[in-house]
């Protein structure tokens, strides 16, 4: 390999622009991107994918394009992908499965396995060989910005359990996975992809929180681990020196005393390590794309993932690999890992194309679409979500309802697609037993107060649905989740002795607004709903068993933990 393959297999760059409509073909740009950076991998993000077909096409053209050496041989790329299931579903077909709060809900190691499964033999019939998944994060802070529903909970030992089911369940399917986000994301206010978190807890806490996930997933095998752009004190206090002369502490994914001392020394991985996407502002407001990307490989790290421009992070890591012999010696290290890894999955593989008996384009789409849109991955995802339904509250045990009872049912939901899509699960549900009540359904983004029809609706009804879905703490209170909307339409629906069912459509701490609501159910099923909005209907109306019970404490705006993990009542 010549010097410019050899520092190309360390980026993994995505396809399309952040601020583009997707890259879904190949085109002449990425074609030109693919030739001078000689990637050992891609990234694909939802804007990039639209159809079976299409995902398989396109990958089949990137993986035509992977990088050739000088004697002719090729080197497959690796196709990632964050199909973590539930909130973070990147393909835009196929069922969504439950996510990963949802399956600690179901405390079910088996069921986890086979969702893991299920993903990835959906992502390996379509080319894709790397999913950026399990989260390994114990989400202990309910404002948490980015975390959320895609932890399996704030017990370290749940998410070490359902982590190292998940891992199982991607080998199972062939497919290479990775643990995020190392050390621990799960405690911090501020985004990554906004901001650099600080996360001040000592070694202690540390080990008995947040690395136990990891250091058992080491032991399972997990094949990657990626980095968190987070400042971690306890670790590495160190400053970073800038250009203009400021001072940054160091985050994580720049750390060598994390990702060497900590990760491969102390806790003996040796798998690859890849960065959390370089272009997120806790890296580009601080540093610049190619001294971030240089510094992410001397600290340890063995992939590059999406640095933004890329060709500028190439650049510089391609200048110090030919000027530096200690970090020529870094890269080399990463390069034999990244070889080694294909390897071991298949994918450099000469005979390769002799093994896999679905050759032709027509018959790997038509493979592909089995898969991902049959009825057996459908069947997971329904029988998964039936066991994650979460029941808090039943004031007046009035669960579950009967469909005779209903005449009219209001159902008021932040999101035109969530309103469509419980609109459907109570049409689908009591239409099935023969009975079609008047439904009066309501999208309240963006209103602060009942209207007059919205009023007239809520007092003739038999039951009024109020979903709710925020992602942190900040939408708990600007126009995608209103608490004044809420308190306003619940005291309405309760001076009028009307069973308000709250359906927390996303994370489960919504009920800190309302403590008060008769009935509270959290679904856990992110931005889009999926299988979880239906389940939670049919166990509404006792079609299925409620058994789901929560795996975090819910605290109130005091502090004050109301709802302690593993409440739920069992129906």
């Amino acid at each position: 390999m010549t010097d410019e393959e050899r520092v190309g297999q360390i980026f993994m760059p995505s396809i399309s622009p952040l601020s583009g409509n997707g890259t879904q073909e190949m085109t002449p740009e990425l074609q030109s991107m693919l030739k001078k950076i000689h990637p050992g991998g891609v990234i694909l993000f939802a804007r990039d994918l639209s159809s079976v077909e299409q995902v398989v096409r396109l990958i089949d053209a990137l993986q035509n394009e992977s990088p050739t050496l000088e004697q002719g041989d090729k080197i497959p790329l690796f196709i990632s992908i964050d199909q973590e299931g539930g909130y973070l579903t990147r393909l835009p077909f196929g069922p969504r499965m439950p996510g990963n709060m949802a399956l600690g809900a179901s405390r079910s190691a088996v069921t986890t396995r086979r969702v893991a499964k299920t993903i990835g033999d959906e992502i390996s019939s379509l080319g894709i060989n790397m999913n950026f998944a399990p989260v390994l994060d114990v989400e202990t802070n309910q404002n948490n910005p980015v975390i959320g529903i895609r932890s399996f909970g704030s017990d370290p030992n749940l998410v070490t359990e359902l982590g190292d089911a998940y891992i199982a369940g991607m080998h199972d399917a062939g497919i290479i996975c990775s643990g995020k986000h190392f050390p621990g994301h799960g405690d911090v206010d501020i985004d990554s992809h906004l901001g650099l978190p600080l996360e001040n807890h000592s070694k202690a806490r540390m080990n008995e929180i947040e690395l136990v996930p990891f250091k058992s997933a080491i032991a399972s095998g997990v094949d990657t681990i990626m980095t968190a752009h987070i400042i971690f004190p306890a670790y590495d206090n160190s400053t970073n020196l800038l250009d203009d002369g400021t001072e940054v502490a160091t985050p994580a994914t720049l750390s060598k005393s994390i990702l060497t001392g900590l990760l491969r020394e102390e806790l003996s991985f040796d798998g690859l390590i890849i960065t959390d996407a370089m272009m997120m502002k806790a890296i580009v407001d601080n540093f610049k794309t190619g001294d971030a990307a240089v510094r992410a490989v001397r600290a340890g790290a063995d992939i590059i993932l999406y640095p933004d421009p890329v060709d500028e992070a190439y650049e510089a890591v391609l200048t110090a690999y030919q000027t530096d012999q200690e970090m020529r010696a870094r890269v080399d290290e990463s390069v034999r890992r990244i070889l080694a890894m294909k390897e071991k999955y298949g994918i450099i593989d000469p005979l390769v194309s002799e093994k896999n008996p679905i050759s032709d384009m027509a018959s790997r789409i038509a493979h592909a679409q089995e898969i991902c849109l049959g009825e057996e991955a459908y069947a997971v995802e329904r029988e998964a979500s039936e066991q994650t339904v979460t029941l808090l509250s039943d004031r007046s045990n009035r669960i579950p309802f009967s469909c005779s009872e209903m005449k009219s049912i209001a159902i008021f939901t932040p999101t035109m697609l969530f309103t469509n899509e419980t609109s459907l699960a109570v049409e689908e549900k009591c239409n099935g037993q023969g009975y079609s009540p008047e439904i009066f359904a309501y999208t309240y983004q963006n209103e602060t107060e009942l209207s007059e029809e919205q009023q007239q609706s809520v007092m003739n009804a038999s039951l009024v649905i109020l979903g709710t879905s925020s992602s942190n703490a900040t939408q708990r209170t600007n126009e995608y989740y209103i608490p004044q909307f809420s308190r306003d339409l619940l005291d309405f629906a309760n001076d009028y002795e009307i069973p308000v069912a709250g359906f927390a459509l996303n994370q489960p701490y919504d009920i800190i607004f309302m403590q008060d609501v008769p009935i509270y159910v959290a679904t856990y099923a992110g931005r889009t709903g999926g299988q979880n909005i239906h389940s939670a209907i049919r166990a509404l109306f006792g079609e299925i068993p409620i058994t789901g019970t929560l795996p975090v404490n819910i605290e109130d705006e005091n502090g004050t933990v109301i709802f302690p993990m593993n409440s739920g009542i069992i129906r």
